[in-house]
């Protein structure tokens, strides 16, 4: 019989969840995360991209962090968003700010006043790349 009656008591309870459950509610949440997942995504690839092209013809220079913010993760490394005054030879400081992975070893050096070095695309002075392993 006590087998029975846990059964007959874990369908009540069951019942009693699947009343108070509301399924909408639970798609709407997930669409949300998935398209926030997706904008994630899409916003890496660009600066993958973007990256690729300062890395590849990019000119060097040296930048300040003015200010970090950390926007997620991306296979299990911090996704940062940086804002650089970035100083090219030669050229006036400018700002930009640039949204790029970190490695949790190089993380220490997203900090506020540190000096890195960039390599900056030159026919898009605002794509820039951060060599985190290359702290000036």
């Amino acid at each position: 019989m006590g087998l029975f009656k846990g059964m007959r008591d874990l369908m009540k309870q069951s019942d009693e969840i699947n009343k108070n459950w509301d399924a909408s509610a639970h798609l709407e949440q997930a669409q949300a995360q998935m398209a926030s997942a997706n904008q994630t995504m899409a916003d890496m690839t660009a600066a993958a991209n973007a990256s690729a092209n300062a890395v590849a013809s990019g000119i060097d220079a040296t930048a300040v962090i003015t200010g970090v913010r950390q926007q997620g993760m991306v296979n299990f490394q911090p996704l940062v968003e940086v804002d650089l005054t970035v100083t090219p030879d030669g050229l006036p400081p400018y700002p930009v700010t640039v949204k790029q992975a970190v490695s949790q070893m190089q993380l220490v050096h997203a900090q506020t006043g540190a000096v890195l070095h960039v390599k900056v695309d030159p026919d898009d002075p605002s794509s820039v790349w951060i060599d985190w392993s290359r702290p000036a």
